[in-house]
């Protein structure tokens, strides 16, 4: 068998293969927040093209995220999710369950019926965030993308974006005329400023919505309303969620 030219490590936050490459990490703290969540149908739901979330304080968030179709399923699909503390990820049991359905029914309860497929806590995963940050997403022939090299909290939704742009611009700079050590070289130039300002802004605002800092729920609550009325906020903030700040002041 020939050899690889490139191995392409795309296993997530909890990557496997970054474990192997201990040199590489600079940071990969566990969040001390998580979530449960799961796939749920939405004919019912009149809001299948917009993704809605409701928050009691900064303790809990439920959202419902519209995913589109699946290969193995007829109709639009929703993601269903609820914050929880990491804590009570791992016992998450039937008498969870009903605490579940209970501050569904106080903070949303017109989402509680999309609900009622769910019987039993093993219909719902768990996720547990990571803040990983690596001194550079290559070492020899392995290459780390998406969550596996810049793992952030769930709060800007730039997952599968940033995991997008680095697949995008992985084939650009292996395309051009050089080496797989210098186009990975490249690579890693051309992602670090645009990941450092996600990485960055992902960390300073969790604390607004998964925590237990009450103050800083109220702050948002009070102030991100208006910013995103603001011309210029508001251009900066559609900038963030469609992932195309490139810097800090451009």
């Amino acid at each position: 068998m020939a050899p690889s030219i490139l191995i392409v490590a795309a296993d997530g936050a909890q990557s496997a293969l970054r474990d192997m490459a201990p040199a590489l990490v600079r940071r990969q703290p566990v969040y001390p927040w998580g979530a449960v969540w799961c796939l749920l149908p939405g004919e019912c739901w009149a809001h299948v093209d917009v993704l809605q979330q409701r928050y009691g304080g900064a303790r809990e968030m439920i959202g419902l995220l519209p995913v589109g179709r699946r290969v193995d399923r007829d109709g639009r699909w929703l993601t269903f999710y609820f914050s929880l503390p990491g804590a009570q990820l791992e016992g998450f049991d039937a008498a969870a369950l009903d605490r579940l359905r209970e501050r569904v029914a106080v903070l949303w309860p017109e989402a509680l019926p999309l609900l009622a497929s769910i019987d039993s806590p093993q219909q719902l995963n768990r996720a547990r965030y990571r803040d990983v940050q690596l001194r550079r997403p290559a070492q020899g022939r392995l290459v780390f993308i998406g969550d596996a090299a810049h793992a952030m909290s769930p709060q800007l939704g730039q997952g599968v974006n940033m995991a997008l742009l680095d697949a995008a611009m992985l084939a650009d700079v292996l395309a051009e005329d050089t080496t797989p050590a210098a186009a990975l070289r490249v690579y890693g130039q051309r992602r670090r400023a645009h990941l450092a300002v996600y990485q960055r802004l992902s960390r300073w605002l969790t604390p607004f919505f998964q925590s237990e800092r009450d103050g800083l729920a109220r702050l948002r609550d009070l102030g991100f309303g208006p910013l995103a009325r603001m011309p210029l906020a508001r251009s900066q903030m559609l900038k963030i969620l469609t992932g195309t700040k490139m810097s800090w002041w451009r």
